[in-house]
């Protein structure tokens, strides 16, 4: 199996907790949508040309073939700051709370049908974009940078090492499902929920899912891991990639 993995990185990020409305929370990683939102950006997929339609026919047949692999490399740090905003309802101002990720850096991996893969991978060799890529939101634009094509073999993943995201299949979408694991070196894991998106029996649906993220350098051992529906490992090298 080929890989295509690429770096993102920027001076800001800006992927907003969409539950939270009256202040902008950030999360540290993009979900698969966003990270979606960026692959189709590149190569010039839209994702709707008609009124009232979230998603095109292109974009979801582009989802449905995609899955992805996120390894977060930076430090975590969120910058705060306030902005004021005028009521409709009071004619006075009021301070809301707004997050940045600061200095955020990625490396992405992608597995896709052929014809998109061709696409994508020109793309990323020539570093032509159709549409720009940036980090949640158009003040955060991205670098794109080591692009590659890696070979890489599914595998169980049980007593292997990641740097990578983990997608924690429990809670709302397997209750039974159980992952255990231990870290290797000093540093941390983020646990974040976001709206994991998919396709069930051609259905597009999504349930909020935990992500577990190692941070800079971090890197632990998988202890437990059930079987997984909606995610899979593959080994590069001496550790595994979690692709979702």
């Amino acid at each position: 199996m080929k890989l295509i993995s690429f770096r993102i990185s920027g001076k800001f990020a800006s992927f907003r907790d969409p539950s939270v409305t009256s202040n902008q929370t950030v999360y540290y990683i993009p979900s698969k949508s966003a990270v979606v939102g960026i692959l189709v950006a590149m190569i010039g997929v839209k994702r709707s040309d008609t009124l009232g339609e979230i998603y095109g026919e292109e974009y979801l047949e582009f989802f449905k073939n995609t899955k992805i692999g996120i390894q977060y490399e930076s430090i975590p740090n969120k910058v705060v700051f306030y902005t004021n905003h005028r009521s409709l309802k009071e004619p006075k101002t009021k301070p809301f709370k707004t997050e940045v990720l600061e200095n955020p850096q990625y490396t992405i991996y992608v597995i896709t049908d052929e014809g998109n893969s061709k696409k994508l991978v020109n793309a990323l060799k020539k570093n032509e974009f159709k549409f720009s890529p940036y980090l949640g939101h158009a003040y955060c634009p991205a670098t794109i940078s080591d692009f590659e094509e890696i070979d890489a073999k599914e595998i169980a993943s049980n007593g292997e090492k990641t740097k990578c995201v983990v997608l924690d299949e429990s809670e709302t979408y397997n209750p039974d499902f159980e992952f255990k694991h231990e870290m290797i070196t000093e540093g941390s894991v983020i646990i974040e929920r976001h709206i994991h998106h998919y396709f069930d029996d051609k259905k597009f649906d999504g349930r909020v899912l935990k992500h577990w993220i190692p941070t800079e350098n971090s890197e632990f051992e998988i202890k437990r891991d059930s079987k997984r529906g909606l995610s899979s490992f593959y080994k590069i090298g001496e550790y595994v990639v979690c692709i979702y």
